[in-house]
């Protein structure tokens, strides 16, 4: 059952009021159609004969130019296209396109075993790999980019929609090859500068680095990536501190992740810092992100269901015309 009536095209309503001024000043003056609006340079060569041809459509006949003005009336409100609304359906969910740029750190501290599985180490770097294969197998958006955090940061993989060739440069990263050092705003920027998109850019940064390189702050260089559309994700992987064990074994003066740093950092891209201490919380990191991000949902849920009919307008109309001008007489 419907409910209400409805106009899709307002617009074509405001040709009405001209309509109707013709109309009323048609009837107010009874003069021939060409003498209507006459003008003092035109001259018509007929205009006698035409005036007194009662069976023509020149002189003023109220009720056959009453149904010409109703019928043009009528094929405008057809242009207005008048529907009937009807009940409303529930539409499937609908996904924004994404474009992600997955920024990923090399630095020597990535060969750290900070991670355990069962009691067994594993190295952050190995780990990274591993969740972010899961991560582009599971992606939901539209296309993937790859780039390294080091000094210099690197230009590894364009946008593309080819997963398995996501997965297969992941599975191709080693520590260093970036440098043993990261300049994170090198890398912020190097994004921005080979990632242009229209859609909905995301940037997932991953890195256990809290070392400022270079003239530029972090946050500056996030805030510059925020303002061009970005929206900029950090994932902090490693503990704080290691024992001295760990130090020992590592043969390097290591300096835990700075999370005030990187929060600042994050707050700055307009996105969230994640802290991944553990296994399971860097997976819910990469879930939230892609909860929040590449699943995100469009406003309109619903669509309401509607009967055309600007049809019968139009037939209507046509039929007033076409009875104007064979009707006979005054």
């Amino acid at each position: 059952m419907f409910s209400e009536w409805g106009i899709t095209q307002p617009l074509w309503l405001a040709l009405l009021p001209l309509v109707l001024l013709l109309y009323l000043r048609r009837r107010q003056s009874k003069a021939p159609w060409p003498n209507l609006y006459r003008r003092e340079r035109i001259r018509f060569p007929l205009l006698d004969e035409l005036s007194e041809d009662r069976q023509g459509f020149s002189v003023h006949q109220p009720r056959r130019e009453g149904l010409l003005f109703l019928s043009i009336a009528v094929l405008i409100l057809a242009l207005a296209q008048p529907v009937l609304y009807r009940d409303q359906i529930e539409l499937p969910e609908q996904k924004d396109p994404v474009d992600l740029v997955l920024l990923v750190d090399t630095n020597i501290t990535m060969v750290l075993k900070d991670y355990f599985d069962d009691e067994q180490p594993i190295e952050r770097m190995s780990l990274t790999k591993e969740l972010l294969s899961g991560f582009v197998k599971e992606f939901q958006g539209n296309r993937i980019g790859l780039s390294i955090m080091g000094n210099p940061p690197l230009h590894w993989l364009p946008f593309t929609e080819d997963k398995a060739a996501v997965s297969d440069a992941v599975s191709r990263i080693r520590v260093t090859m970036g440098g043993r050092l990261s300049d994170m705003s090198a890398s912020l920027k190097l994004v921005s500068d080979h990632y242009p998109t229209e859609l909905n850019p995301v940037v997932v940064m991953i890195t256990d680095s809290g070392m400022q390189l270079g003239e530029v702050a972090p946050q500056l260089a996030a805030k510059r990536l925020a303002d061009s559309g970005y929206t900029l994700y950090v994932i902090a992987i490693g503990s704080t501190e290691l024992t001295q064990e760990q130090k020992t074994r590592a043969g390097f003066v290591y300096d835990p992740v700075d999370l005030l740093l990187l929060e600042e950092v994050a707050k700055a891209g307009a996105g969230k810092l994640f802290h991944a201490q553990t296994i399971d919380a860097f997976e819910e990191a990469l879930q939230t992100i892609s909860h929040e991000q590449t699943s995100q949902s469009r406003a309109i849920k619903t669509l309401r269901l509607v009967d055309p009919l600007y049809p019968w307008f139009i037939l209507f109309g046509i039929s007033l015309l076409l009875s104007a001008f064979t009707r006979r007489g005054v």
